[in-house]
């Protein structure tokens, strides 16, 4: 575990002040390349499809997938984990459009869901036992960093897991970035990946159910009705207050991800 040598409080202060800086233009980095990498993605998705917009993209790839059968499941999958463990573009493309491609938001949902959480223990295994030192050397003085260790050291099994699903249900810690911090804190293994698991499951399922109802309505060429608008409506309401409630859960168990 790592345990920094003491420090005078203003040498802390700078020690924290540059440690905070580091971690910000690092995920400020990581933000431009995924936004970048997204656009990528999109254009090289059409480029594959021979289309001109991104509806026919997704429509020839449902397509291509489901005509690989298990195949086709395999390897959505596969591209999903690698861009949540090397997040050169967002995941968040396919998981949106899972359930469109693979024509039922309860596929799109399960599919998402394993590849969520596969990713999230190849990530942990990566920072606990090969990128340890050197995440640590960005993160390890980082307040937020070492608030969530502390918390989850002293935390039984059973209080760890609630941890970690309060931490995924929150928006205000990124999927990739949180899958790595985690391995460098304390918590076991077998909370993390539990709570993981538990902790992600309606946010995919609200977005995936939200991916495959817009690409209805824009495939139907109708306006939608006043249910589709509340359905959607719902959806984003459901995540928004899943978040707050986390948010407000943890700052009870003294992790203040806004601080």
């Amino acid at each position: 575990v790592y345990q920094p040598e003491p420090e005078s409080p203003v040498e802390e202060d700078n020690g924290a002040a540059a440690a905070f800086g580091s971690l910000g233009a690092t995920a400020l980095l990581s933000e431009v390349i995924q936004i970048i990498g997204t656009g990528g993605l999109i254009y090289a998705a059409k480029q594959f499809a021979g289309a001109d917009d991104l509806n026919e993209a997704v429509d020839v790839l449902s397509t291509y997938f489901q005509d690989l059968g298990l195949s086709g499941y395999a390897l959505y999958a596969s591209i999903q984990i690698f861009l949540q463990v090397v997040p050169v573009a967002s995941a968040f493309v396919l998981t949106v459009s899972a359930g469109v491609v693979f024509g039922s938001t309860v596929k799109g949902t399960a599919l998402v869901s394993t590849a969520s959480t596969l990713s999230a223990a190849i990530a942990f295994v990566i920072a606990r036992y090969v990128l340890r030192e050197k995440i640590f050397a960005v993160a390890g003085d980082n307040k937020t960093v070492r608030t969530l260790d502390e918390a989850l050291a002293k935390a039984d099994f059973p209080t760890a897991m609630l941890v970690i699903i309060l931490l995924r249900s929150s928006p205000l810690l990124p999927f990739s970035w949180a899958s790595y911090l985690f391995g460098i804190s304390r918590v076991p293994f077998s909370a993390y990946i539990l709570g993981s698991w538990i902790g992600t499951l309606p946010a995919v399922f609200a977005y995936v159910n939200a991916g495959q109802l817009g690409s209805e309505i824009a495939l139907s060429g109708e306006p939608p009705s006043w249910l589709v608008y509340l359905g959607l409506g719902a959806t984003v309401g459901a995540v928004t207050l899943i978040g707050n409630l986390a948010n407000t859960a943890l700052k009870d168990l003294d992790v203040d991800l806004e601080d």
